[in-house]
C-alpha cells in the first residue's frame, strides 16, 4: 500500500474507532455552547443545557480529507454527567472509491462495537444501501473497560489522552453511562462521514444508582434486565430519548426520507400528540340528562332550573 493511503487509513480509523477515547484530553479548551451545536446556519443541532469544549482536534489527512472532532461534557460537582461528541471527516468524494470501503471496514467489521449485531446492545437500527449508512446503537458505556483494556489490546493508546485528563483535573468519572452512538454516511447527501455519541450517568438521566457497573453485569444488559424492572424501565425512556436525539441528528444531516431510520416505535409524532380523546358521557350521566329532560317537559322543572341541573351533571 503507498504510504500516503496508509496514513490516511490510520489516521481515519484513529479518530473515529472510538471516539469518546480516542482524543487527545491533555488539557481543558474553556469553551461552552448553550442549548445547541452549530457548524453553520443550516446544520444546527439542539443540545439543551451548557457544555463545556474539553478537547477539539482537527487533523489535514492528505488531498483535501480533513478529519475532525470536538467533545463536551457537562459537569457537576467535578462529575461529567454527561458527554456528547460529534466528529467527521470531509472531503471524501476525492478519494472516494478507496474511502467507501474504509468506512465500511471501520462501522461494519470492527473488532467490537460497530454497526452489527452485539450481545450487548440493547437496540440497533441500521440503514444500509450500498456505500451509504445510517446507524443507531443504544448500550452501556462501561468507563473502566474502555480506559484500561488489556495490556495487548491495541485500543489502549486510544484511552491515554482521557486517563491523562481524569487525573490531571481529579476528575471523578462514573463507571458507567447510558449511551447512544451514531453513524452516517451518504455521498448523495454530502461527501462528509459524521459520527455522534451522547452518554448520561443514569444518576443524571433518572435518578438510579446501578447496583453492577460493569458492562455485562450491570442490570441494563439486555440479558439481566428482566430481573430488574426499574433498569428495564430506565433503558425504555433512554431508548425514546435516543430515538429523539437521532431524528434531530438525521435533520441536522439533512438525510434523505428514504435514508431515515423507522423509529415510530419510539417517537410520538406530532399529529397523533394533537388528536385529543373525546370523552362521550357515561351511561349514568345519559339517563340522569334524560330524566331531567322528561321533568322539564312535563313542567315539573323551569327552564332556568332545567339549565342549572344539568349543567351540574355535566360538570360531575
Amino acid at each position: 500500500m503507498p504510504l500516503g493511503k496508509k496514513i490516511l487509513l490510520i489516521l481515519i480509523l484513529i479518530c473515529f474507532q472510538n471516539i469518546l477515547f480516542a482524543n487527545d484530553f491533555n488539557s481543558l479548551k474553556g469553551e461552552k455552547i448553550f442549548n445547541e451545536f452549530k457548524i453553520n446556519n443550516k446544520m444546527k443541532l439542539p443540545m439543551s443545557g451548557e457544555w463545556e469544549v474539553i478537547d477539539k482536534h482537527s487533523e489535514h489527512v492528505v488531498a483535501g480529507i480533513k478529519v475532525e472532532g470536538v467533545t463536551f461534557a457537562m459537569m457537576e460537582n467535578n462529575i461529567p454527567i454527561k458527554f456528547f461528541e460529534i466528529g467527521r471527516a470531509t472531503g471524501l468524494s476525492k478519494w472516494q472509491a478507496y474511502l467507501t470501503s474504509i468506512i465500511e471496514a471501520a462501522i461494519f467489521n470492527s473488532k467490537e462495537g460497530g454497526c452489527r449485531k452485539r450481545q450487548h446492545y440493547n437496540y440497533l437500527n441500521v440503514y444500509k444501501r450500498g456505500n451509504a449508512h445510517n446507524c443507531l446503537i443504544i448500550t452501556i458505556l462501561d468507563v473502566q473497560r474502555e480506559l484500561n483494556p488489556s495490556d495487548y489490546d491495541p485500543d489502549r493508546v486510544f484511552s491515554l489522552g482521557i486517563r491523562k485528563w481524569t487525573e490531571k483535573n481529579e476528575i471523578n468519572l462514573p463507571k458507567i453511562y447510558l449511551q447512544y452512538e451514531s453513524s452516517f454516511f451518504s455521498m448523495s447527501v454530502r461527501d462528509e462521514w459524521y459520527v455522534m455519541l451522547y452518554a448520561e450517568t443514569p444518576k443524571s438521566f433518572a435518578n438510579y444508582k446501578p447496583k453492577f457497573t460493569s458492562r455485562d453485569t450491570t442490570e441494563f444488559h439486555p440479558d439481566k434486565m428482566e430481573n430488574f424492572p426499574e433498569a428495564k424501565k430506565i433503558m425504555e425512556k433512554w431508548t425514546k430519548k435516543s430515538a429523539r436525539i437521532h431524528k434531530d441528528f438525521e435533520i441536522f444531516l439533512n438525510a434523505k426520507k428514504s435514508q431515515k431510520l423507522d423509529l415510530s416505535d419510539y417517537i410520538v409524532s406530532k399529529e397523533k400528540k394533537k388528536q385529543k380523546k373525546v370523552k362521550f358521557p357515561n351511561d349514568n350521566i345519559t339517563e340522569e340528562l334524560i330524566k331531567l329532560n322528561e321533568l322539564y317537559k312535563s313542567g315539573v322543572l323551569t327552564k332556568e332550573e332545567f339549565k342549572k341541573a344539568k349543567k351540574r351533571v355535566l360538570n360531575n
